[in-house]
Protein backbone atom coordinates (compact mmCIF):
# COMPACT_ATOMS: atom_id res chain seq x y z
CA UNK A 1 0.00 0.00 0.00
CA UNK A 2 1.52 3.51 -0.98
CA UNK A 3 2.46 5.49 2.09
CA UNK A 4 0.04 9.06 2.22
CA UNK A 5 2.11 12.07 1.98
CA UNK A 6 1.42 14.80 4.60
CA UNK A 7 -0.89 16.77 1.73
CA UNK A 8 -2.90 13.71 1.69
CA UNK A 9 -3.42 13.61 5.61
CA UNK A 10 -4.20 16.75 5.82
CA UNK A 11 -6.90 17.05 3.12
CA UNK A 12 -8.33 13.96 4.80
CA UNK A 13 -8.67 16.07 8.53
CA UNK A 14 -9.55 18.84 6.44
CA UNK A 15 -12.23 17.03 4.71
CA UNK A 16 -13.86 15.69 8.33
CA UNK A 17 -13.99 19.62 9.50
CA UNK A 18 -15.95 20.59 6.78
CA UNK A 19 -18.25 18.38 6.68
CA UNK A 20 -18.95 18.56 10.54
CA UNK A 21 -19.04 22.23 10.30
CA UNK A 22 -22.36 23.14 11.15
CA UNK A 23 -22.66 19.85 14.07
CA UNK A 24 -18.87 20.62 15.46
CA UNK A 25 -17.54 23.94 14.88
CA UNK A 26 -19.88 26.15 15.63
CA UNK A 27 -20.94 24.44 19.18
CA UNK A 28 -17.34 24.53 20.35
CA UNK A 29 -16.91 28.16 19.10
CA UNK A 30 -19.51 28.99 21.60
CA UNK A 31 -18.39 26.87 24.56
CA UNK A 32 -14.64 27.90 24.22
CA UNK A 33 -14.23 30.94 22.46
CA UNK A 34 -17.79 32.71 23.70
CA UNK A 35 -18.54 33.29 19.96
CA UNK A 36 -22.10 32.66 19.79
CA UNK A 37 -23.29 32.50 16.06
CA UNK A 38 -26.50 32.99 15.51
CA UNK A 39 -26.02 33.51 11.23
CA UNK A 40 -23.87 32.65 9.05
CA UNK A 41 -23.20 33.01 5.49
CA UNK A 42 -21.07 30.61 3.31
CA UNK A 43 -18.30 32.14 1.23
CA UNK A 44 -15.90 30.33 -1.29
CA UNK A 45 -13.07 28.86 0.40
CA UNK A 46 -10.98 28.99 -2.71
CA UNK A 47 -9.54 32.72 -2.31
CA UNK A 48 -8.44 33.86 -6.16
CA UNK A 49 -5.32 35.63 -5.72
CA UNK A 50 -2.27 36.89 -7.92
CA UNK A 51 0.35 35.91 -5.36
CA UNK A 52 3.30 36.73 -7.68
CA UNK A 53 3.46 40.56 -6.96
CA UNK A 54 6.40 42.62 -8.57
CA UNK A 55 7.00 45.78 -6.38
CA UNK A 56 8.58 48.81 -7.22
CA UNK A 57 11.24 49.05 -4.63
CA UNK A 58 12.48 46.81 -2.34
CA UNK A 59 15.76 47.32 0.07
CA UNK A 60 17.27 46.01 3.29
CA UNK A 61 18.39 49.19 4.38
CA UNK A 62 20.50 49.90 7.88
CA UNK A 63 20.10 53.99 8.42
CA UNK A 64 22.84 56.12 10.19
CA UNK A 65 21.64 55.32 13.46
CA UNK A 66 21.72 51.54 13.21
CA UNK A 67 18.00 50.83 12.59
CA UNK A 68 17.90 47.60 10.02
CA UNK A 69 14.42 47.15 8.06
CA UNK A 70 12.85 46.47 4.41
CA UNK A 71 12.22 49.85 2.59
CA UNK A 72 9.31 49.25 0.48
CA UNK A 73 8.63 52.01 -2.14
CA UNK A 74 5.11 51.77 -4.61
CA UNK A 75 5.24 55.00 -7.53
CA UNK A 76 1.28 55.65 -8.29
CA UNK A 77 0.53 57.77 -11.12
CA UNK A 78 -3.21 57.81 -10.08
CA UNK A 79 -5.26 57.48 -6.85
CA UNK A 80 -6.23 53.61 -6.19
CA UNK A 81 -8.93 53.20 -4.13
CA UNK A 82 -7.81 50.17 -2.76
CA UNK A 83 -3.98 51.14 -2.58
CA UNK A 84 -4.13 50.43 1.38
CA UNK A 85 -4.97 46.85 1.03
CA UNK A 86 -2.82 46.36 -1.75
CA UNK A 87 0.13 47.70 0.31
CA UNK A 88 -1.24 45.58 3.43
CA UNK A 89 -0.88 42.46 0.59
CA UNK A 90 2.90 43.32 0.08
CA UNK A 91 2.88 43.52 3.84
CA UNK A 92 1.95 39.96 4.35
CA UNK A 93 3.68 38.53 1.36
CA UNK A 94 6.64 40.26 2.38
CA UNK A 95 7.20 39.84 5.82
CA UNK A 96 6.29 35.83 5.43
CA UNK A 97 9.37 35.61 3.36
CA UNK A 98 11.60 37.80 5.10
CA UNK A 99 10.77 38.02 8.85
CA UNK A 100 11.75 41.59 9.26
CA UNK A 101 10.27 45.12 9.97
CA UNK A 102 8.89 46.83 7.07
CA UNK A 103 8.42 50.59 5.80
CA UNK A 104 6.28 50.99 3.47
CA UNK A 105 6.25 54.28 1.50
CA UNK A 106 3.81 55.38 -1.83
CA UNK A 107 5.12 58.05 -3.76
CA UNK A 108 2.32 60.42 -5.79
CA UNK A 109 2.79 61.48 -8.97
CA UNK A 110 -0.11 62.59 -10.00
CA UNK A 111 -1.81 65.99 -10.99
CA UNK A 112 -4.71 65.83 -8.97
CA UNK A 113 -5.31 65.55 -5.34
CA UNK A 114 -4.02 62.63 -3.72
CA UNK A 115 -7.00 61.02 -1.85
CA UNK A 116 -5.70 57.71 -1.26
CA UNK A 117 -6.41 55.99 2.30
CA UNK A 118 -3.00 56.06 3.85
CA UNK A 119 -4.37 54.48 7.04
CA UNK A 120 -6.33 50.66 7.98
CA UNK A 121 -9.23 51.29 10.49
CA UNK A 122 -8.63 49.23 13.87
CA UNK A 123 -10.27 46.38 12.69
CA UNK A 124 -8.52 46.20 9.57
CA UNK A 125 -5.10 45.57 11.61
CA UNK A 126 -3.96 42.24 11.60
CA UNK A 127 -2.03 41.44 15.38
CA UNK A 128 -2.75 37.94 15.87
CA UNK A 129 -4.98 35.07 16.32
CA UNK A 130 -6.91 33.04 18.89
CA UNK A 131 -6.09 29.43 19.20
CA UNK A 132 -8.03 26.89 20.63
CA UNK A 133 -5.46 23.83 21.70
CA UNK A 134 -8.14 20.91 21.45
CA UNK A 135 -5.68 18.59 23.23
CA UNK A 136 -6.21 20.94 26.18
CA UNK A 137 -9.71 20.37 26.15
CA UNK A 138 -11.81 17.94 28.82
CA UNK A 139 -12.54 14.39 27.22
CA UNK A 140 -15.89 14.27 29.39
CA UNK A 141 -17.56 17.33 28.19
CA UNK A 142 -16.83 15.98 24.67
CA UNK A 143 -17.94 12.27 25.36
CA UNK A 144 -21.37 13.91 27.20
CA UNK A 145 -21.95 15.53 24.06
CA UNK A 146 -25.00 14.63 22.16
CA UNK A 147 -23.79 15.68 19.42
CA UNK A 148 -21.85 12.75 17.30
CA UNK A 149 -19.66 15.20 15.07
CA UNK A 150 -18.84 16.58 18.71
CA UNK A 151 -17.92 13.09 20.19
CA UNK A 152 -15.70 11.77 17.39
CA UNK A 153 -13.41 14.68 18.49
CA UNK A 154 -13.59 13.15 21.78
CA UNK A 155 -10.22 11.10 19.73
CA UNK A 156 -8.05 14.38 20.24
CA UNK A 157 -8.72 16.07 23.79
CA UNK A 158 -6.86 15.59 26.81
CA UNK A 159 -7.69 11.95 28.48
CA UNK A 160 -6.88 13.07 31.82
CA UNK A 161 -4.68 9.77 32.28
CA UNK A 162 -7.28 7.25 30.95
CA UNK A 163 -6.14 4.33 29.06
CA UNK A 164 -6.61 5.12 25.07
CA UNK A 165 -8.41 1.86 25.07
CA UNK A 166 -11.33 2.84 27.39
CA UNK A 167 -11.55 5.86 25.61
CA UNK A 168 -11.88 4.70 22.44
CA UNK A 169 -14.34 2.33 23.41
CA UNK A 170 -16.08 4.73 25.36
CA UNK A 171 -16.61 6.68 22.28
CA UNK A 172 -17.55 3.68 20.05
CA UNK A 173 -20.13 2.85 22.15
CA UNK A 174 -21.92 6.60 22.62
CA UNK A 175 -21.89 7.32 19.11
CA UNK A 176 -23.96 3.64 18.97
CA UNK A 177 -26.19 5.84 21.23
CA UNK A 178 -26.65 8.84 19.42
CA UNK A 179 -26.12 7.90 15.43
CA UNK A 180 -29.61 8.28 14.33
CA UNK A 181 -28.75 5.51 11.58
CA UNK A 182 -26.27 2.61 10.88
CA UNK A 183 -25.23 4.90 7.82
CA UNK A 184 -24.34 7.70 9.90
CA UNK A 185 -22.49 5.12 12.96
CA UNK A 186 -20.23 3.96 10.02
CA UNK A 187 -19.24 7.48 9.10
CA UNK A 188 -18.75 8.53 12.23
CA UNK A 189 -16.62 5.74 13.06
CA UNK A 190 -15.09 6.18 9.53
CA UNK A 191 -14.18 9.81 10.89
CA UNK A 192 -12.63 8.60 14.34
CA UNK A 193 -10.06 5.94 12.65
CA UNK A 194 -8.67 8.86 10.55
CA UNK A 195 -8.77 11.63 13.40
CA UNK A 196 -6.94 8.99 15.33
CA UNK A 197 -4.00 9.09 13.43
CA UNK A 198 -3.38 12.50 14.76
CA UNK A 199 -2.66 10.66 18.25
CA UNK A 200 -0.66 7.62 16.68
CA UNK A 201 -3.53 5.60 17.88
CA UNK A 202 -4.91 4.43 14.63
CA UNK A 203 -4.04 0.78 15.12
CA UNK A 204 -5.38 0.81 18.63
CA UNK A 205 -8.81 2.16 17.25
CA UNK A 206 -8.50 -0.17 14.40
CA UNK A 207 -8.54 -2.86 16.72
CA UNK A 208 -11.36 -1.75 19.25
CA UNK A 209 -13.36 -1.57 15.92
CA UNK A 210 -12.61 -4.68 14.66
CA UNK A 211 -13.47 -6.28 18.47
CA UNK A 212 -16.86 -4.24 19.05
CA UNK A 213 -20.08 -5.46 17.88
CA UNK A 214 -20.78 -2.53 15.91
CA UNK A 215 -24.54 -3.30 14.91
CA UNK A 216 -26.77 -0.63 15.45
CA UNK A 217 -29.63 -1.31 17.49
CA UNK A 218 -32.29 0.82 15.91
CA UNK A 219 -34.73 -0.64 18.92
CA UNK A 220 -32.76 0.93 21.70
CA UNK A 221 -32.51 4.44 20.21
CA UNK A 222 -34.66 7.12 21.68
CA UNK A 223 -35.84 8.21 18.19
CA UNK A 224 -37.09 4.81 17.12
CA UNK A 225 -39.17 4.90 20.65
CA UNK A 226 -41.05 7.48 19.81
CA UNK A 227 -41.44 6.81 16.51
CA UNK A 228 -43.13 3.53 17.23
CA UNK A 229 -45.14 5.00 19.89
CA UNK A 230 -46.31 7.69 17.47
CA UNK A 231 -47.34 4.72 15.20
CA UNK A 232 -49.00 2.94 17.15
CA UNK A 233 -51.03 5.92 18.91
CA UNK A 234 -51.73 6.58 14.88
CA UNK A 235 -53.33 2.95 14.50
CA UNK A 236 -55.11 3.44 17.77
CA UNK A 237 -56.34 6.64 17.11
CA UNK A 238 -57.42 4.97 13.67
CA UNK A 239 -59.42 2.13 15.37
CA UNK A 240 -61.32 4.20 17.72
CA UNK A 241 -62.41 6.59 14.82
CA UNK A 242 -63.71 2.83 13.21
CA UNK A 243 -65.63 2.13 16.30
CA UNK A 244 -67.53 5.39 16.57
CA UNK A 245 -68.56 5.50 13.21
CA UNK A 246 -69.90 1.56 14.11
CA UNK A 247 -71.89 3.15 17.25
CA UNK A 248 -69.49 1.57 19.74
CA UNK A 249 -70.26 2.88 23.54
CA UNK A 250 -68.01 5.59 24.57
CA UNK A 251 -67.08 3.56 27.28
CA UNK A 252 -66.35 0.11 25.49
CA UNK A 253 -64.22 1.73 23.19
CA UNK A 254 -61.95 3.11 25.97
CA UNK A 255 -61.78 -0.05 27.48
CA UNK A 256 -60.78 -1.89 24.84
CA UNK A 257 -58.31 0.69 23.60
CA UNK A 258 -56.84 0.75 26.61
CA UNK A 259 -58.04 4.69 26.58
CA UNK A 260 -59.84 7.40 28.71
CA UNK A 261 -63.52 8.28 27.69
CA UNK A 262 -62.38 11.93 27.51
CA UNK A 263 -59.68 10.67 25.10
CA UNK A 264 -62.64 8.94 23.05
CA UNK A 265 -64.70 12.24 23.19
CA UNK A 266 -62.01 14.30 22.28
CA UNK A 267 -61.89 12.09 18.66
CA UNK A 268 -65.47 12.23 18.48
CA UNK A 269 -65.50 15.71 18.59
CA UNK A 270 -62.38 16.33 16.16
CA UNK A 271 -64.68 13.86 13.55
CA UNK A 272 -68.05 16.29 14.35
CA UNK A 273 -66.01 19.38 12.89
CA UNK A 274 -64.70 17.43 9.91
Amino acid sequence: MDKQTPKQEANKYDKILKENIESLLMPLLGKYLNIHIVESEKLDPKLQTTIERETDIIRIVTTTSGERFILHIEFQSQNERDMIYRIKEYDGIIQRKYKLEIRHYVIYLGSSKMNMRTQLEEWEIFSGFEALNVSELKFNELIESQIPEEVVFAILSDFRGEQPEQIIRSIIEKLKKVSTSTADLKKFISQLQVLSKLRKLDEETAKTVNIMPLVYDIEDHALFKRGVKKGIEKNKKSAIINMLKDDVPLDKIAKYQDVTIDDVIKIQQELSRE
